[in-house]
């Protein structure tokens, strides 16, 4: 079996209080997630800013085994082959 584009999503509930500790992990964690050649998104909700989305995509699941989103929401997806 080919290695496919695989994808982890976590949703996170943040506190207001803890937003700015958890905006500066957002950017280690980018950090480390380019260093592993990996792409990293976060989004934040657009009427609870509590609320957040990450997304770490990879070409493969090798590579984001070196990429943690350590959370119990957090979900693995595979790519589907169109082609």
């Amino acid at each position: 079996m080919t290695e496919r584009r695989t994808l982890l999503v976590a949703e996170r509930v943040v506190p207001p209080s803890e937003r700015e500790r958890y905006v500066a992990s957002l950017r280690e964690t980018q950090v480390r997630c380019e260093a592993e050649g990996v792409h990293f998104w976060a989004f934040e909700h657009e009427r609870d800013q509590s609320r957040y989305l990450e997304f770490a995509e990879a070409k493969d699941a090798a590579r984001l085994n070196a990429v943690v989103l350590d959370s119990a929401s957090t979900s693995r997806w595979f790519a589907l082959e169109l082609k």
